[in-house]
């Protein structure tokens, strides 16, 4: 074993005052390491709108329209459709009650009733 060898490896074995008696691999491991950046952030759209008579609302994403079912029950009533990526959530404008939920499959656009 050549004498720089063991020099080197003296000094990476060998605690240091300077690291709190610990030593340098170890000091290494504790120090936090670089990470990818938090998830990506998730895109909302807010879309104020009126059920329609047949109790349901018309959304265009992606230059496709889309007929999400709400209920007959609330038709003539203002909403508010809060959409991200994969879910509509349709909520009643003046009292702010969750009429729906819809989880969309972008590849259909008719919907049944929310859930």
């Amino acid at each position: 074993m050549s004498n720089d060898r063991v020099v080197v490896l003296k000094i990476i074995a060998s605690p240091h005052r300077a690291n709190q008696c610990r030593t340098p691999g170890q000091t290494y491991r504790a120090t936090p390491k670089a990470q990818p950046a938090g998830g990506r952030d998730t895109h909302y759209r807010l879309r104020y709108d009126k059920v329609d008579k047949n109790g349901r609302i018309t959304l265009r994403r992606a230059g496709r329209m889309h007929h999400l079912g709400i209920g007959a029950a609330h038709r003539g009533k203002g909403v508010l459709a809060l959409i991200d990526e994969t879910t509509v959530t349709i909520t009643h404008l003046e009292t702010g009650q969750i009429i729906a939920t819809n989880l969309i499959d972008w590849r259909n656009t008719q919907r049944e009733l929310g859930r």
